[in-house]
């Protein structure tokens, strides 16, 4: 008899005899994936080809992708699909294939692209996202803060704003991965703070910290993780540091988080729509832009009022004819 992978169980013949069950288990070749157009076996990438349901879901994770964010032009995360892929053409035949992300760049991706990029996978935006294009910060439950709350996102950011008034306030987002990232994100929160959250108009300006803590270790090292992260944050902002624990991807790919290794920052509008990003070490030039654009957030739309028009010199169209206090034609005499 040949050998199989596996038997099954054995049933018994009227005979006596035992009748064994033969399962054969097809092995699936190894996947092989090589840069510089060596075609992938079918385990490492995916045709165009895809069922209908599958190409759905992928244009729907596309579609909830935060409009604005501007990867950068040397860097990997520009060419990452949702669910972690890129599409990689042949140098032979020309055909391409959605592949994974790891076996088109290797697994070091990330740190060669920080080097191409400065540490800057997006670039921060020279002004405001639009309006009509900004989209809500993406949803995440079950995060705790350090004082042990649990706290939903984006509802927490929008927890002041009674009014739902877009101008109202704006909050800074700074969210890492690894710590590398998190020792980067001072640079923009600590001038951000010293600038907007201590003057006259303090209560518009608004700091958030999250960590992603991902992997199913993390839950188990919480206790040492929320100490550590409490002996390096100011008891007046344990707060507003958030910390989540278990899988994140689809919040990583909506913000556009595709690298770990760095730090992101984003700027939320009073209704909790994400209007600037960030990333890496801000430089004084950034800084200041990121401050000022805080500023045109949180001041208030101008109203045409009959003064301001005036002073302007700007009128509207006058309708109907002006009448006199004699009851004739102003213009005539």
């Amino acid at each position: 008899d040949t050998m199989a992978a596996f038997v099954g169980g054995g049933t018994r013949t009227a005979q006596g005899a035992t009748r064994c069950i033969v399962h054969s288990v097809r092995r699936s070749p190894r996947p092989t994936s090589r840069i510089g157009g060596v075609e992938t076996t079918p385990l490492t990438a995916v045709r165009h080809k895809a069922s209908a349901p599958f190409d759905e879901e992928y244009e729907g994770l596309k579609a909830r992708r935060i409009q604005g964010i501007r990867p950068h032009p040397d860097g990997t995360t520009q060419h990452i699909l949702p669910g972690n892929y890129v599409i990689k053409k042949n140098e032979r035949t020309g055909r391409e294939k959605r592949v994974f992300l790891e076996h088109a760049f290797g697994y070091f991706w990330a740190i060669k692209e920080l080097e191409r990029t400065d540490k800057k996978p997006l670039l921060s935006n020279d002004d405001i996202i639009p309006s009509y294009e900004a989209q809500t910060f993406p949803k995440l439950s079950g995060l705790t803060n350090l004082l042990d709350e649990t706290v939903d996102l984006p509802d927490f950011f929008t927890r002041n704003n009674r009014s739902k008034d877009a101008n109202a306030q704006c909050t800074l987002v700074a969210l890492s991965c690894k710590e590398f990232g998190a020792q980067l994100l001072p640079s923009w929160v600590d001038p951000f703070s010293k600038q907007l959250c201590h003057g006259r108009d303090s209560a518009k300006f608004e700091v958030v910290r999250i960590t992603l803590n991902e992997g199913r270790i993390a839950k188990l090292l919480s206790p040492f993780i929320v100490s550590g992260t409490k002996s390096r944050i100011p008891q007046p902002e344990h707060g507003t540091t958030l910390l989540h624990y278990g899988d994140a991807d689809e919040v990583k790919d909506v913000l556009r988080m595709h690298n770990v290794y760095t730090g992101y920052v984003y700027l939320l509008d009073g209704i909790g729509r994400v209007r600037w990003a960030g990333s890496g070490e801000g430089s004084a030039d950034e800084v200041a832009n990121l401050i000022r654009i805080a500023k045109e957030l949180t001041r208030p739309p101008e109203r045409a009022t009959r003064k301001k028009a005036k002073a302007s010199g700007e009128h509207g169209p006058r309708i109907g004819k002006r009448v006199g206090r004699n009851g004739g034609n102003a213009g005539e005499k």
